[in-house]
């Protein structure tokens, strides 16, 4: 009985916590991939048809084809009381410079941040480009808007105000399915666990 119990307990315990950990959110003082974003948007509306803005199948999984206008959204990112002093963007291209904005919760407000970024020499040479931020605090939609487009993106990342944010992690928790899928395989092994419990008590009851 206390064995049954254990496994049981075990059982939900691991159920719940995939559960969570599959909708954690996006930490925006980790490397954000291109990934975990929950929206793209393409210069004819949102993106469907594959021929906008897309996650490139490559080592580098980055965000590619990107013209004049489109926007990358990060839903829910929560930059704590104290806020971000900085955001970084991992830009390539073999062309000229331009820029990127960034707003939060809509995409045609006025950007907190612009950050100009220079030719880095090839679509897979990757350069971090910066610039500050003030009067971000708290939870809100993060939008990327590619100003000029014509750039491929591997990582965004803030940098946390004095007193706030903690160490960075080495990666963000995704949201997109590379994160989700680990978890909710676990989820799916922890119900099945427990399923196959149920199923042996009803059955040794019946003998």
């Amino acid at each position: 009985m206390k064995k049954s119990f254990a496994v049981l307990t075990l059982s939900v315990a691991l159920l719940v916590g995939s559960a969570n950990l599959a909708f954690a959110a996006v930490d925006p003082y980790g490397v954000i991939a291109p990934s975990a974003n929950s929206e793209l948007n393409s210069d004819s509306g949102t993106f469907s048809d594959g021929s906008g803005p897309r996650i490139e199948d490559n080592e580098n999984k980055n965000l590619g084809y990107i013209v004049a206008g489109n926007y990358a959204k990060y839903a829910e990112l929560d930059f704590g009381g104290a806020g971000a002093a900085k955001v970084k963007i991992e830009v390539a291209t073999p062309n000229a410079g331009g820029s990127v904005a960034f707003a939060i919760d809509d995409p045609k407000g006025a950007p907190f941040a612009t950050v100009q970024y220079e030719p880095t020499g090839d679509w897979q040479k990757y350069q971090w480009f910066e610039a500050p931020v003030s009067g971000l605090a708290g939870t809100h939609d993060l939008y990327v808007v590619f100003t000029d487009g014509d750039i491929n993106v591997r990582g965004i990342q803030f940098e946390p105000a004095a007193g706030g944010g903690g160490a960075a992690p080495e990666a963000n928790p995704q949201t997109g399915d590379a994160g989700v899928l680990p978890y909710a395989l676990l989820a799916a092994a922890s119900a099945a666990a427990l399923l196959l419990l149920l199923t042996g008590k009803k059955l040794a009851r019946r003998t």
